[in-house]
């Protein structure tokens, strides 16, 4: 315990004021990923002359421990420069300080988490494949709780548009993942990777069965091979990219020879960050240990039939409503606005468009969605495809039956 709690101090010394690193973080690289209480529990009783105020949850919520409480906190917080939102919730995206490993013969040295040996049940496949639907069985069925890997439904506000979750369903099975970010803030999959073995290691420490679902590729392979992702490029730079048009960028990244294969040449965060890393890679691991992966397939045309069935379902839940006041509250340039199912009301509310021609225009761009997902996971090896995801919980029940207790 004086190891790991010496760990601790030595990673909460370092941290950088206007950054701030979560306890699931310090646990994980003081060497135990499960131990993000026992980190709390060292803010309290531990050295108080370290930067305490620089650690938050992985939401990046303040803490009720802090000498004040969370108004306190805040304070001490926005002293340092760092902005604090109404619910007492940081940009845990913007401002996570990620350490660079350490010499182990420094006394300070910092550890990488050692890999972990809990069972994960990954389910991934096209949009509207049911894939969230065998996640929540599975949930019941097996005591579990979901890690949500979408690109779109970490961001608030933006439920309809998104397929999110009913608040049923989440009242349900405990989903982690979901509404972390506002609707027009910058996260990565670096960031996702970090919050996500959080979430893992919580959910097993708990004797839970941790269930990650989605269709983000990027999010789900992060995870499962360990990638070491590029660093943040300069915002600044960034910002310049930002003005330029996709057209303009693709001359930039043609001037310079990188390759866009694999890429969609249609999503400018993405030409962004291939021009910001120079086309290089972030490095890949082995597979995770100790984890299934299904994914769900189904006939082209039967998928085509659900996702017109979602688009109309979503128009009748109140989409049109929620998009209009969206884009009112924080105009198209909003990150969240440029998802599929929001970005084709643009020419609508511009009356340049019909309501069929916005739905077939949604159901189109979710069709290639769907295509380009596929081709992502077709990549993995590793998959195990079902056609009728009612298999899946025989499949997982021998899973388990051969993880070790």
């Amino acid at each position: 315990m004086s190891d790991f709690k010496e760990r601790v101090e030595a990673l909460v010394a370092e941290i950088p004021k206007g950054r701030v690193m979560t306890y699931g973080q310090i646990a994980a690289l003081a060497g135990n990923a499960r131990a993000a209480r026992i980190v709390g529990g060292i803010a309290h009783f531990g050295n108080p002359d370290l930067p305490w105020q620089r650690v938050v949850n992985k939401s990046g919520g303040l803490a009720n421990g802090y000498p004040g409480g969370k108004s306190g906190h805040k304070q001490v917080l926005e002293a340092e420069g760092i902005a604090v939102d109404e619910n007492y919730r940081v940009d845990v995206e913007r401002l996570l300080w990620r350490p660079k490993q350490q010499d182990s013969k420094n006394p300070s040295s910092i550890l990488q988490p050692p890999t972990s040996k809990l069972p994960l049940v990954v389910i991934v496949g096209p949009t509207a494949s049911g894939k969230s639907a065998l996640a929540i069985e599975l949930a019941k069925k097996f005591g579990g709780e979901i890690i949500a890997a979408d690109s779109w439904t970490v961001r608030r506000e933006v439920n309809i548009g998104t397929a999110k979750p009913s608040q049923e369903e989440q009242s349900q099975v405990k989903h982690h993942l979901l509404d972390i970010v506002n609707p027009c803030d910058d996260f990565t999959a670096a960031v996702f990777k970090d919050l996500a073995l959080e979430a893992i290691e919580d959910i097993g420490s708990r004797g839970k069965l941790p269930i990650m679902v989605g269709g983000t590729g990027l999010y789900v392979d992060g995870v499962l091979f360990d990638y070491g992702f590029l660093p943040e490029g300069d915002r600044e730079a960034r910002q310049e990219l930002n003005a330029l048009s996709l057209k303009e960028l693709l001359r930039r990244i043609e001037s310079k020879g990188l390759d866009t294969d694999g890429i969609d040449t249609q999503n400018k965060r993405r030409l962004i960050r291939l021009l910001e890393t120079g086309g290089a890679k972030p490095t890949r691991h082995d597979i995770r240990s100790n984890t299934l992966i299904l994914g769900v397939k189904l006939p082209h045309e039967m998928l085509r039939k659900r996702i017109t069935a979602r688009v109309d379902a979503m128009i009748e839940a109140g989409l049109e409503p929620e998009v209009r006041e969206l884009s009112k509250k924080y105009g198209w340039e909003c990150e969240a606005l440029k998802g599929i199912g929001y970005q084709e009301w643009r020419e609508y509310f511009c009356d340049n468009q019909s309501l069929a021609d916005t739905k077939m225009r949604i159901v189109k761009d979710t069709l290639q969605l769907a295509k380009r997902q596929n081709t992502w996971f077709k990549r993995n090896k590793s998959i195990h495809w079902i056609h009728d995801p009612s298999s899946g919980v025989d499949i997982v029940t021998t899973f388990l039956n051969k993880t070790p207790a």
